[in-house]
């Protein structure tokens, strides 16, 4: 799992000095309130890569967003900008783009069908514990980010 999620196109948002298995990946959409909580509670405190995947209605809109988000030259400052209103969607995506995309909202579909157990939503994120195995947490409420830094510390 840790394989196929490191080769999904993202944002890295990771601390300098952290180490490599206590980095979170974390599937959002960029219209999700959820997912810009999450983003606001986590950037710059916890290592995460935000994998673009598009599940909100209006797929049309969120794909030029996440788009226009994996286009910018500098993707974490086009992530926060974009969950503050201030990045504009593209007009169009180039093929590449819409492609790694469409690997990442296969990969999510694909992680759900695997676990009937879980219900699918976003943010969705992936959080290493310290013994190699993944954690899932599916949404995020306020004080989540405190459950996610226990985990990747095993506390």
């Amino acid at each position: 799992m840790t394989d196929t999620l490191a080769k999904l196109e993202g944002i890295d948002d990771i601390p300098a000095g952290t180490p490599a298995g206590q980095v979170a990946t974390i599937f959002f959409d960029p219209r999700c309130p959820y997912c810009h909580a999450a983003f606001t509670a986590l950037h710059g405190k916890v290592a995460a890569r935000w994998v673009p995947v598009v599940v909100l209605g209006n797929p049309e809109v969120g794909n030029r967003m996440a788009a226009a988000i994996l286009s910018a030259p500098d993707r974490a400052a086009a992530l926060a900008s974009s969950f503050d209103g201030k990045l504009a969607a593209s007009a169009a995506a180039n093929p590449e783009i819409t492609a790694k995309l469409g690997e990442n909202k296969e990969a999510f579909a694909s992680i759900f069908a695997a676990a009937p157990q879980l219900r699918p939503g976003v943010p969705t994120l992936f959080v290493p514990r310290p013994d190699g195995r993944l954690a899932i947490m599916v949404g995020y409420e306020a004080g989540d980010d405190a459950k996610l830094r226990s985990v990747l510390t095993g506390s």
